[in-house]
C-alpha cells in the first residue's frame, strides 16, 4: 500500500490569502491617506480606508475558507 501524496503546494495558496489580506489594508489606506491629503483631514480617511481593507480582506479570507471547507478541503 502506497502513502498518499502530500499536498505539498497548500502552503502557497495560505500565503497569497495573507499576502491579499496585507494589500487590501494597505491599498485602502493609501487611498484614505491621499483623499486625506486632498481634503486635508489628516487621520480620517486614512483610519477608515485601513478599517474597510481590513474587513475586505477578512472576508475574502472567510469566503475562501467556507468554499474549501463545503468542498471537503479538496
Amino acid at each position: 500500500m502506497t502513502p498518499a501524496p502530500k499536498n505539498e503546494g497548500s502552503g502557497y495558496e495560505y500565503f497569497g490569502m495573507s499576502l491579499n489580506f496585507a494589500i487590501a489594508i494597505l491599498l485602502f489606506g493609501a487611498a484614505g491617506w491621499f483623499l486625506d491629503g486632498w481634503v486635508h483631514t489628516r487621520p480620517l480617511f486614512t483610519i477608515i480606508g485601513a478599517f474597510v481593507g481590513g474587513f475586505a480582506g477578512f472576508m475574502s479570507i472567510y469566503y475562501k475558507v467556507k468554499k474549501d471547507t463545503a468542498k471537503g478541503g479538496e
